[in-house]
């Protein structure tokens, strides 16, 4: 009986007690310890189940069994005690935790510890957070969380411990959110997940290499911190499904991957720009790389530690690639480089949806397989390119107008790569590997109506095949067999117009000029298998018989894209004309004024397909163009730029325009040139054929047109320019500047000078207007004045004379219009007086016999009653 006794009294000393707090319905003071508090004033004891009803402060250390709670409060502490949680008992006796609020939150502002092993549950709905400024202690046990609600668990604060984080599945599975106030840097144990979601938006460090994520079945994880996360990720055997790790930024220091018989996918987003491992584990599993840019994963240190094995059974974005997609360099870096199209027809390369996996190349490692009919509108750089042939599909990739392709490893073409052409702009193609099969380029060229083209060719294709293709070629309608397409004569200063009779097998060759025209404006087609591009592409300049088009050479652009003018300019320029004609001649499209001079000074970018012409040196030349030359652009045929140097220069364009034409002459100021002879700045007309409006040199002038006239860049206040103008009688003209493309200093008058009315035009604020009482073809009229100062016709009208010595005549002559006698002296270079002359005032030229002077340098000065002049002339 006794014993009976004793054992009863011991059950009853060590039974728990559970209670319901209710904060005395809602009338309490909201303290935990205090009876009043509690249903009944049953406090629930350290083993007990404690059921809130109501929000409570923890207001001393106090230990509980478990907790259910049933509304949405707050467990708050303030005086930062703790609340153990001991002994789940009961029914539930698997959770430390109920959170059966299905509405609301329910907030734990107070210090936690476990002290053993067993969950926090949400209820289906309800929301649980830990907040931040209290710390979370799991000890060696860690913490278990099984979640029916959708909405996460959410832990900010410290939390510190050596166990195992696991999120067990529930019902919605909601997982867990890490807060960025969270500390988790004194927590050294693991995180487990299953079917649920783990959101790490921490910015402390997740430490320990020891440490790792294990993931079953479809569960995900988030990583939002930047570089904080040591430890590894563990794709383990439990649970069917794919589970997701999410980089929202880099992690530059895990640990191992691991991904043991089921699959993983590793999801990369723009900002994760490196994603590294310290090595691998088992690797049984798939992996899937999602949105994946090449070289942002790193496994180790080595090209071998994912073996190419393994490599060749990952997927990208859930589909499988072909094997070596996906290869490990040297430093560890996952290379992925191979994209490849849909079989969509008239799609774009900017658009996600004409890639298999949503992902657009872009990168110069990058290799791509066509499979489908492709247009290109940006500029793209690529490794490899390889164009399916398969039946039944259309493949082409066209390269549009104003856009380039740059293929820096092998081509595979299958006669379907292009880049075509506009009126506006041309798109480039620059190869720089082994091509295998044709190119096509569609070149733009001009209406026979709008006059013709200069064209090349950038593939070698017989007469035939080309013009089978061009079919808007301009045919002669008397003997349709003859074509407005051929090379340039130079024995006798003409074009050739090429028959598919006779010329149907000449070669047409990258580097050759030729004339060209289409019906009404389209393209023509040159199609065949390129030249390698590591090859230079050599061109012999010929000194022809004709006296004035002999050594004239019409050569082009050899290559698919636009080409370097400055680079090609400086490299050649010793192999054209040594004078006055060094420089390039490119018919630009307008049939006002026809053609485009560029040198030194002006020239930017040659399109491809572009012909143009320049006159070699006595005897001939070689000019060659070279792969380092080609570069992307987007601008039309001749379509004047500034040239890259680093001198200081400023210009002034001058134009002349009728009621329906336009022409124009450049005046340049610029660095250490001179106001004489100046090769490859200064430019004269092509083959002296000035159009409308051009210049003369200000000194050594030898009577040449010149289209492009360079001077001294600090030569603003004392120049004066003879102007030539060629103009019909009777016809209304117009001289004027180009304020649009004008950069002389501000302050900089420009003035012009008609001898003839004894009138000056300041151009900076309006052009001047006149119709000539007889045809104007020459200089001697017009002068441009340059000047600070205010100008008058007070000033020495002697500056605006043209004096230039001519070899053919052995003659001086001096042109203009004198208004007052004048005397012509000439001195040798020691001063003495040679010969003096007096100027007849009623003819605007006036020559000088000097046929007895020997070679050599002269002065020439001019004197009047009230004013004088001197130049330097060389006599040869």
């Amino acid at each position: 009986m006794l014993l009976a006794v004793i054992s009863l009294s011991s059950f009853q000393l060590n039974a728990q007690t559970n209670g319901t707090y209710t904060n005395n319905n809602g009338t309490g003071d909201g303290l935990w310890s205090i009876a009043a508090n509690w249903t009944d004033g049953i406090m629930a004891d350290a083993t007990g189940i404690a059921t809130l009803e109501a929000s409570v402060d923890i207001n001393t250390d106090t230990s509980v069994g478990s907790l259910v709670i049933s509304n949405a409060l707050t467990i708050s502490s303030a005086s930062n005690s703790t609340l153990t949680l001991t002994t789940p008992s009961g029914t539930d006796s698997n959770y430390l935790m109920q959170n059966n609020a299905a509405t609301g939150t329910v907030t734990f502002d107070c210090n936690i510890t476990i002290s053993v092993s067993k969950r926090f549950k949400n209820a289906q709905d309800a929301t649980t957070i830990f907040a931040a400024g209290n710390t979370l202690s799991t000890g060696t046990l860690g913490l278990n969380i099984q979640n029916y609600s959708s909405n996460p668990f959410e832990f900010n604060g410290v939390i510190t411990g050596s166990g195992v984080f696991y999120a067990i599945t529930g019902g919605d599975d909601g997982g867990a959110t890490f807060g960025s106030t969270s500390d988790l840097s004194g927590f050294t144990g693991g995180f487990r997940t299953r079917k649920n979601s783990y959101l790490f938006n921490t910015t402390t460090i997740i430490p320990g290499v020891s440490t790792s994520i294990e993931l079953e079945g479809n569960s995900n994880v988030t990583f939002t911190g930047i570089n904080n996360y040591l430890g590894g990720i563990n794709r383990d055997t439990q649970g069917n499904g794919s589970s997701v790790v999410t980089f929202s930024q880099s992690q530059n220091n895990m640990a191992t991957l691991i991904v043991n018989t089921r699959p993983l996918a590793l999801n990369f987003t723009p900002a994760s720009t490196e994603i590294a491992f310290s090595g691998i584990g088992i690797m049984t599993g798939v992996v899937d790389l999602q949105n994946y840019a090449s070289g942002v994963l790193r496994i180790g240190i080595s090209s071998t530690t994912v073996s190419q094995t393994i490599l060749d059974t990952w997927l990208l974005d859930g589909l499988e690639p072909a094997d070596g997609t996906f290869t490990q360099d040297a430093d560890g870096y996952i290379i992925h480089n191979t994209y490849t199209t849909t079989a969509g027809q008239d799609i774009n390369w900017e658009d996600a949806s004409s890639w298999v996996g949503g992902k657009i190349p872009s990168l110069s490692t990058d290799n791509v397989v066509i499979h489908g009919k492709v247009d290109l509108n940006s500029n793209v750089e690529i490794n490899n390119l390889t164009i399916e042939h398969t039946s039944g599909v259309q493949e082409i990739l066209d390269v549009q107008p104003g856009y380039s392709l740059i293929v820096n490893g092998d081509a595979i073409t299958k006669d379907a790569l292009r880049a075509s052409s506009s009126s506006a702009s041309s798109g480039s193609l620059i190869l720089n590997g082994n091509i295998t099969g044709n190119i096509r380029y569609n070149k733009w060229v001009n209406p026979v109506t709008s006059g013709n083209d200069l064209v090349a060719s950038p593939v070698s294709q017989t007469f035939s095949s080309f013009e089978a293709s061009s079919i808007n070629l301009v045919e002669n309608p008397s003997t349709t067999t003859q074509k407005l397409f051929g090379p340039f004569d130079q024995l006798n200063g003409v074009y050739i117009n090429w028959d598919t009779s006779t010329n149907a097998n000449d070669d047409i060759v990258p580097g050759k000029g030729y004339r060209a025209a289409t019906n009404s404006g389209g393209t023509v087609v040159f199609q065949a298998q390129p030249d390698s591009p590591t090859i230079d592409v050599p061109v012999t300049l010929t000194d022809g018989g004709d006296l004035t088009y002999g050594k004239w050479n019409l050569i082009g652009n050899p290559y698919p894209s636009y080409l370097d003018f400055n680079t090609f300019f400086t490299d050649n320029r010793d192999q054209f004309d040594t004078g006055a004609f060094q420089a390039i001649y490119g018919y630009d499209g307008d049939a006002s004024d026809g053609w485009t001079v560029w040198n030194s000074l002006n020239g930017e970018k040659l399109a491809p397909g572009q012909g143009f012409f320049v006159r070699t040196k006595t005897g001939g030349g070689t000019v060659t163009f070279t792969p380092a030359m080609r570069t992307i652009g987007s601008s039309d045929d001749f379509i004047q730029g500034r040239s890259a140097n680093n001198l200081n220069i400023a210009l002034a364009k001058l134009h002349l325009s009728n009621s329906s034409d336009t022409y124009s002459t450049d005046i340049y100021f610029v660095d250490n040139q001179t106001r004489g002879l100046d090769p490859g700045y200064d430019a004269g007309a092509y083959v002296g054929a000035s159009n409308g409006i051009y210049t003369n040199l200000v000194e050594n002038n030898t009577g040449i047109d010149m289209a492009i006239q360079a001077l001294p860049y600090n030569d603003f206040n004392d120049v004066v320019v003879p102007l030539g103008i060629k103009g019909e009688a009777g016809i209304q003209l117009t001289i004027g500047l180009d304020t649009e493309t004008v950069s002389i200093p501000s302050n900089i008058n420009v003035y012009l000078e008609d001898n003839v009315t004894n009138t000056w035009t300041i151009l900076n604020t309006g052009d001047y207007v006149f119709t000539p009482a007889s045809t104007l073809n020459g200089t001697g009229r017009f002068y441009v004045h340059f000047s600070s100062s205010t100008l008058s016709t007070e000033d020495n009208l002697l500056n605006g004379l043209n004096i230039y010595s001519e070899q053919a005549t052995k003659t001086v002559v001096v042109k203009g219009q004198l208004n007052s006698d004048t005397t012509a002296a000439i001195y040798d270079v020691q001063g003495r007086l040679i010969v003096q002359n007096a100027l007849n005032t009623s003819n605007t030229t006036n020559t000088i016999n000097v046929n007895a002077l020997k070679s050599g340098i002269y002065i020439v000065e001019l004197k009047s009653n009230t004013q004088n002049r001197t130049q330097k002339i060389i006599i040869k």
